[in-house]
């Protein structure tokens, strides 16, 4: 998918794919009818294989900040497509999670109150401009400070300002003012999301309404299979605002982090809350071999680094080098050995 927020590098350097210089955003494993995968040395789809499979897989490469966005609940998606709303391109939720490949930026959840309100404060002690957003977030919280921007857009306001803040707000304003200039986005983003960097092998799980923004670097993506998006800001694609605040979560999270759960020597689980997916890590060595496996289902396994092996009961075995990915279709008892990082997507 060659969006244009997408590296002209990584995923080139990556997995080989992708034309040098010019923009390479995701690669898509599944079998979504958007873009479902075809298998290597054949004209078959995955979708002529596995047309239901519940997940799908991403490399994400991400030079540029990406819209400000979340996805609905199942019983959402369902209403506003077979309604026929525009901004809903199936009837599936997308609850994903995102692994970092390199270090990976994020905006991701509500700022506690008194971040938000300790921001606002300082802006309206700077100009009388901002006093009204204060007051509404005072009188209405989160969601009506979110209302608020949108219905008020004082980016270029913000950037004359911006300097009452922290070095690392202003610095965070200018990053994403560079690219969206004057968007409303730079308010929500800026001054009400959780900025935060993922390091190599950490994961975020974002479940139906939460609020995101990917910044900068490579990841991989695990989700149900959708490719429903409703965004805010921050994108030259539609935005439909009073959609995003019909499914939007406004607590403020503690933390999207997943805490991963080592389930044997070099066999990490990352657990979800859904059950469209589960994704565990694999780290097989010469000395360390992954033997028979008992985790069932339909796997898409993607190399990250290294090399890994995988072996069926069925006598099936696939060598994957790093960017590469494998489709097995009922796994039951598998081993996975070699020397290299991977992960297992499975439902």
């Amino acid at each position: 998918m060659p969006y244009a927020w997408g590296s002209t590098h990584l995923i080139q350097d990556f997995a080989t794919l992708g034309v040098e210089g010019e923009p390479a955003a995701e690669v898509w494993f599944g079998s979504h009818p958007t873009a479902p995968s075809t298998i290597a040395g054949s004209a078959d789809r995955l979708s002529d294989i596995a047309p239901n499979l519940s997940f799908l897989v991403k490399l994400l490469a991400a030079a540029k900040p990406l819209s400000i966005q979340a996805h609905p609940s199942k019983t959402r998606a369902r209403e506003q497509f077979g309604l026929g709303n525009p901004s809903y391109s199936d009837a599936n939720h997308k609850p994903e999670m995102i692994i970092a490949i390199t270090e990976f930026e994020v905006l991701c959840g509500f700022r506690d109150d008194s971040e938000i309100r300790s921001d606002l404060t300082a802006l309206a002690n700077a100009s009388s401009i901002f006093s009204p957003w204060l007051e509404a977030f005072e009188l209405g919280g989160t969601k009506a400070a979110v209302e608020f921007a949108f219905e008020n857009n004082l980016a270029a306001e913000l950037g004359n300002h911006i300097t009452s803040l922290s070095r690392s707000k202003v610095q965070l304003y200018q990053k994403l003012a560079d690219h969206f200039p004057g968007d409303v986005g730079l308010m929500i983003g800026s001054i009400l999301l959780r900025h935060q960097s993922l390091a190599e092998g950490q994961a975020l799980f974002l479940p139906a309404g939460s609020i995101h923004a990917y910044l900068k670097g490579l990841a991989l993506e695990v989700m149900a299979s959708s490719d429903n998006v409703l965004r805010g800001g921050l994108t030259s694609k539609r935005i439909d605002v009073p959609e995003l605040m019909q499914v939007l979560d406004f607590s403020a999270t503690e933390d999207y982090r997943v805490r991963t759960k080592p389930i044997a020597n070099g066999l990490l689980h990352y657990p979800t809350a859904v059950d469209d997916f589960s994704v565990f890590r694999v780290e097989p060595t010469a000395s360390n071999m992954l033997i028979d496996l008992k985790l069932e289902g339909s796997m898409i396994a993607v190399c990250t680094a290294g090399e890994i092996e995988i072996s069926t009961s069925k006598d099936e075995y696939l060598k994957l080098s790093r960017g590469q990915a494998a489709f097995v279709s009922d796994t039951r008892l598998f081993s996975i050995t070699g020397n290299g990082t991977g992960y297992l997507a499975m439902g």
